[in-house]
């Protein structure tokens, strides 16, 4: 089936809403002549900064970059070996890759979050994951890297906005990393990231790595500008896409969904557990809604048995991940409720 009812990903009803001034901004800089690295990029950048509560931030062309930057900056080389959760986007370990690092892989906890960080030998630092837009345990985290001196960098690529203890996720690091991809809550036409710290030793490392003869990793000032419109409205489309996921929690009272309602999620992901998955997925796709499994199978693809990962085993043998965005309508969540619960079988 090739058209959907209902998509997965609404940035084409975000464009709708805001056209004439997504268009505008654009316009303005394509007409200026300085398309990179110019005022709205710096705006944008210093606007972030303040937002997140952070010293600086750098515009880069995507968070898969910006973790590769992120771990130079800390000072991670070939011969370095950095922890990271087994469950995540496939960026997160590619990045470590480039960086020519072993990588120390560890199961998530029955929420897709970072955990058993004590089973295995001391690395140079850590990256975690705010999976699904869910804050792991920072406390945890940052007591393990202070007691061992290493340093912590935190992928928010699917986090921003969400909030752990009052601290925004993007302050979570001594390094942290958005991601503007058109999937993600605060979604660029054509993708970037951007890179947060406190220490200009770092942000000036980062600023010399996103442009030079082997990276040029840019966010172009065109989709800066958009961002900076974006930025006024997050608030307002955190809100929306919080009232989607509270309809599906009206809809489906029983469902096993992976959203921390005890803290401040970004409800980045909408990620139900269903031993029926792959029969649900289908049924879905059949009655013309879209859904992805996040994720297929783990990080790890030299599994040999020496270690576990039962959590994330099981998140990825029984996740599938429903519509969920600010402009997606509340009647569309009632369709795609009504239509689980025809399923026979789903649990």
């Amino acid at each position: 089936m090739t058209g959907y009812k209902i998509k997965y990903n609404g940035i084409d009803r975000l464009y709708t809403a805001y056209s004439w001034r997504l268009t505008r901004r654009a316009k303005v800089v394509w007409t200026s002549g300085q398309v990179l690295q110019g005022e709205y990029l710096k705006q944008l950048e210093t606007e972030i900064a303040k937002t997140y509560n952070r010293k600086y931030a750098v515009g880069i062309g995507s968070a898969t970059d910006g973790l590769y930057f992120a771990m130079r900056a800390v000072g991670l080389n070939k011969g370095s070996t950095v922890m990271c959760p087994v469950l995540s986007y496939v960026a997160t370990a590619n990045a470590i890759k480039r960086i020519g690092a072993k990588i120390q892989f560890v199961d998530t906890d029955k929420m897709g979050l970072i955990d058993a960080l004590e089973y295995k030998q001391v690395p140079d630092a850590v990256v975690y994951v705010n999976l699904f837009g869910n804050c792991a345990d920072y406390e945890k985290l940052r007591q393990y890297c202070t007691t061992h001196k290493i340093p912590l960098i935190e992928d928010a690529a699917q986090s921003q906005g969400a909030v752990y203890k009052k601290i925004p996720s993007g302050a979570l690091g001594d390094v942290s990393v958005f991601s503007f991809d058109p999937m993600k809550n605060m979604p660029s036409f054509g993708g970037g990231g951007m890179v947060l710290t406190d220490s200009e030793q770092q942000y000036k490392a980062v600023l010399s790595l996103r442009r030079n003869g082997m990276y040029n990793s840019l966010l172009a000032d065109d989709h800066a500008n958009q961002l900076l419109l974006i930025l006024t409205k997050y608030k307002k489309l955190q809100k929306m896409r919080k009232a989607v996921y509270e309809r599906y929690k009206e809809k489906l009272p029983y469902a096993h969904f992976l959203i921390d309602e005890k803290g401040k999620p970004s409800y980045h992901k909408l990620v139900m557990i269903t031993s029926k998955r792959d029969e649900l997925k289908a049924y879905l796709t059949d009655a013309g809604i879209e859904t992805k499994i996040h994720y297929k199978e783990i990080l790890d693809s030299n599994y040999s048995g020496l270690y576990s990962y039962p959590n994330a085993d099981y998140i990825c043998a029984n996740a599938i991940s429903l519509p969920i965005y600010p402009h997606l309508e509340l009647d569309e969540v009632d369709v795609i409720c009504k239509t689980i619960k025809e399923f026979k079988g789903h649990v």
